[in-house]
């Protein structure tokens, strides 16, 4: 199929999706009711159309987000046409060759918002579909073989946003992931997620299996001295703990909590396998267990 067409028919699935409104999630209600100081559709539309306003090209950006809900339905086509680096462009072409307006709909009662698609809006938002991002074969052929179609095309797209750098080792890493973890697994995305985020942030990525030990250790570390600075604040307050040079930095316990168990999960489903850490006398300082030790009994043999 010649580029063009290509181009022209993606333009026209967006114009299709657009056309059929969009209903903000949530979460982005949220985001705009703290930001603007929960406005009105009024009030919305006024910043829209105020080009003196400084917000007015964030808060469009906001509203014209292509989500996954959005994602999700082009997946398809975007793997199926094989778009390359300069279609963006194209497709920006196609799809302002007739005015377009999008209706933006509230839950609750809030009236709806109506906006016309302008060249400003509409660039980012088609950069921000990743036409051009093309998924390594063997994630794809692993990908495939899913029965909950509905899972893979999320997990595609979740890869599609994704930054990292598509090495081997983080492809293959990637591969074991989507063979262990079934497509019925509850907590595959979330798992997913966690996994995606860490491919991003290590450069280079040699050992999966110490890469995820590595970041279970730094979160019981921050752990460890989370507490240390709880037990500091029940004698001190902030203000003399910096005083005395001492760092005062919180951490969502919970958080890191959840995130370790999240790492000892994928562990056994790809290895086999996790470790453990147990603090020694209160300090900084902590040992680390083998897979089949047992903490208790470990620390039962220095008493």
């Amino acid at each position: 199929m010649a580029s063009e067409e290509k181009c022209h028919q993606l333009a026209d699935e967006i114009r299709k999706i657009l056309g059929n409104s969009i209903t903000l999630s949530s979460q982005l209600i949220h985001y705009i009711d703290s930001t603007f100081s929960n406005p009105t559709t009024a009030e919305l539309q006024t910043i829209l159309q105020d080009d003196a306003n400084c917000e007015k090209d964030s808060l469009m950006e906001l509203l014209l987000f292509p989500d996954e809900t959005i994602q999700l339905q082009l997946e398809a086509l975007l793997e199926r046409l094989d778009f390359k680096e300069g279609d963006e462009k194209s497709v920006l072409i196609a799809l302002l060759k007739n005015p377009l307006q999008v209706t933006i709909r509230f839950p609750r009662d809030r009236e709806a918002l109506h906006l016309t698609i302008t060249e400003e809006v509409a660039d980012p938002f088609i950069w921000r579909l990743n036409i051009s991002k093309h998924l390594n074969p063997d994630l794809l052929e692993t990908l495939n073989r899913y029965d909950d179609k509905n899972i893979s095309n999320r997990i595609k797209v979740k890869i599609r946003n994704s930054r990292f750098f598509p090495s081997e080792d983080k492809i293959k890493f990637l591969c074991l992931f989507l063979e262990k973890f079934d497509s019925q697994d509850n907590d595959i995305l979330e798992c997913l997620d966690f996994v995606v985020a860490l491919l991003d942030e290590l450069n280079p990525f040699n050992d999966a299996y110490q890469s995820l030990m590595a970041k279970k250790k730094f979160y019981f570390i921050s752990l460890q001295k989370a507490k240390q600075l709880e037990t500091q604040l029940h004698k001190h307050n902030v203000e003399t703990l910096l005083a005395q040079g001492k760092r005062v930095v919180l951490i969502d316990q919970k958080d890191a909590r959840k995130k370790m168990l999240m790492i000892d999960r994928i562990s056994r489903a790809l290895f086999g396998k996790t470790e453990y850490f147990e603090p020694l006398n209160g300090g900084g300082e902590y040992l680390e267990l083998g897979p089949n030790q047992n903490v208790k009994d470990f620390i039962r043999t220095l008493s």
